[in-house]
């Protein structure tokens, strides 16, 4: 075993406690297993690979426990438990900086599906500039630059700021989305194949946002500093469902 982890330690330590640990040639010790060390005051034995430690003297010098030997800068660093990888494993990926993740990670799963859904808009911003519609591929690149924020804002771990989108409050976008007649003039739109193109692509996108809303939420449930995101798209999916009423009543030219 190259890397020996804090949770490797904390097991054997569970199954029979230890007051000298052997670390052969080649072997590396996580800052995090370093640490567990210390704080149990196991002596580390370093010998030759193959080669078994030998008992310490009584009388000999004891290495200084607050004095770990210098370990080595990893390139990458495992999240989970502190391993320390050369090169990066074909299953990992970066969730920030040099920190890994499996790439079923949740917080993988959520950037997964908005990367999915930045992808969808700029195709219906596509469809839009076809369709000569200026103010609806307006609206769409509005959306297309909150979706990036709220990923910038994830993988940067900042605060999302927040925001007015299509001119609207909040207060504004919830009166507008629940009471479409007195904006619009028109009722709730029910998608079927007949309503045209661009609204089947608007309500695909808006569907899309339900997914990463609940990949959301179980990737930042117990996150407090997260929250934001998760309120976020439960507002965007309001917004895209305004641009869809828009677009049915003849808003969009």
């Amino acid at each position: 075993m190259k890397v020996i982890t804090e949770s490797l330690l904390r097991q054997s330590f569970r199954t029979k406690a230890f007051k000298t640990f052997n670390v052969e040639e080649g072997q590396i010790l996580t800052p995090s297993a370093q640490q567990f060390l210390n704080e149990k005051s196991v002596v580390v034995v370093r010998t030759g690979k193959g080669e078994k430690a030998s008992p310490a003297p009584v009388a000999a010098p004891v290495e200084p426990v607050s004095s770990p030997q210098p370990q080595p800068k990893p390139k990458y660093v495992s999240a989970a438990d502190g391993g320390m990888f050369e090169t990066k494993p074909e299953h990992m990926t970066q969730l920030r900086g040099n920190a890994l993740v499996m790439k079923n990670d949740p917080r993988i799963v959520f950037r997964g599906k908005l990367d999915s859904f930045q992808s969808a808009i700029l195709m219906e911003q596509l469809r839009s500039i076809e369709l000569k519609k200026r103010s609806l591929s307006k609206d769409l690149e509005e959306l297309l630059s909150w979706a990036r924020e709220i990923m910038k804002c994830d993988v940067m771990e900042q605060p999302l700021a927040e925001t007015m989108i299509l001119g609207l409050t909040d207060p504004e976008l919830r009166d507008r989305s629940h009471h479409p007649k007195r904006y619009f003039k028109i009722g709730h739109i029910m998608p079927s194949v007949d309503m045209g193109s661009s609204l089947l692509g608007l309500n695909t996108l808006r569907s899309s946002v339900r997914e990463i809303e609940i990949a959301a939420v179980a990737a930042f449930m117990n996150n407090v500093e997260k929250q934001d995101i998760i309120q976020a798209l439960n507002r965007m999916s309001s917004v895209i469902y305004i641009m869809m009423l828009k677009e049915k009543a003849g808003v969009y030219k």
